[in-house]
């Protein structure tokens, strides 16, 4: 049985993620921080399908949270086959408002937490000559947004990160790639406005709003490409 690890999975692209790797029979850790009582109730559902789901909590900005979530990961299913770095969070707000506050917690979900536990994956998928890694970005990481330049700064740095660490890990088999969604139904996005929705949907060529099973679909096929390294799929109907 293949396994993956996924972060970020209390928050609705994680989870999709998830189901979709559970579906194809892969046993999974599901990962959570502040709500991580949804990663439980995932693994549960999960379970009671049958699947083989395992529920993990940590604050993965903190590079020892992210020594025991992968340890108890691999102590729950065996070696991980796929780690899925989607844990993160936003941000929208003027560039000089930023407060280093909120800069350091930008940081520490979205960037931080790829790279402690890639490096964990590292170690562990250079042993086995085998293994994938994605990276959950963003549009803005590939564009920039004005109001969200401090979230699309760190999402560009998981960019850099993807293809430097893809270049450094494929002599030992392993490949890494990322996924930039566009615009997403989620609750991420509740701040928008009905009108605000329907603008972007608008600039949209398909027409609306990307789903998470989509982001999932996308994320699994990254994984089980073994000739597709260093590279970002843009997952947005379109849309730059």
């Amino acid at each position: 049985m293949k396994t993956a690890l996924i972060t970020g999975a209390s928050g609705e692209i994680g989870a999709a993620v998830a189901r979709h790797f559970a579906g194809a029979g892969y046993g999974v850790a599901v990962h959570g921080a502040r709500h991580f009582e949804a990663a439980q109730a995932l693994a549960e559902s999960l379970s009671a399908e049958g699947r083989t789901a395992f529920a993990v909590q940590g604050d993965l900005s903190d590079s020892e949270a992210c020594a025991r979530v992968w340890a108890e990961s691999e102590s729950a299913l065996g070696p991980i086959d796929v780690l899925v770095n989607g844990a993160g969070i936003s941000l929208v707000e003027f560039f000089d408002a930023v407060s280093p506050a909120a800069w350091n917690a930008l940081v520490g979900a979205n960037l931080s937490s790829a790279v402690w536990l890639s490096q964990h994956a590292a170690k562990s998928m250079i042993r086995h000559k085998a293994g994938a890694i994605v990276n959950v970005s963003s549009i803005w990481g590939v564009s920039g947004a004005a109001m969200e330049v401090a979230y699309s700064a760190v999402k560009a740095g998981m960019l850099g990160m993807t293809r430097a660490l893809a270049l450094e890990l494929a002599p030992s088999g392993i490949t890494v790639n990322a996924v930039a969604p566009g615009y997403i139904d989620t609750k991420m996005n509740a701040h928008l406005s009905d009108a605000d929705k329907a603008a972007l949907c608008a600039e949209i060529p398909l027409g609306r709003a990307g789903t998470p099973a989509e982001v999932a679909a996308a994320v699994r096929f990254l994984a089980e490409s073994p000739y597709i390294t260093g590279e970002t799929l843009v997952v947005s109907g379109g849309w730059r």
